[in-house]
């Protein structure tokens, strides 16, 4: 199992040559968000899209 810092440094490398600053900490964001949103998958932190849906409705009020 790669550490943070490997996994971010694999990350940064497969960027182009010429990716600005701000397209490398988009993509590193990116990574962390999905790894964060499968961590709470696994731990069953979830909830439906009907809930998703509900909640949504309730801040567009």
């Amino acid at each position: 199992m790669p550490t943070a810092k490997e996994e971010l440094t694999r990350l940064i490398q497969e960027q182009p040559e010429d990716s600005s600053h701000e397209e490398i900490v988009r993509e590193l964001a990116f990574h962390v968000m999905v790894e964060r949103g499968l961590t709470d998958s696994d731990a069953k932190r979830v909830i439906s899209n009907e809930e998703m849906a509900r909640r949504i409705r309730a801040w567009q009020r």
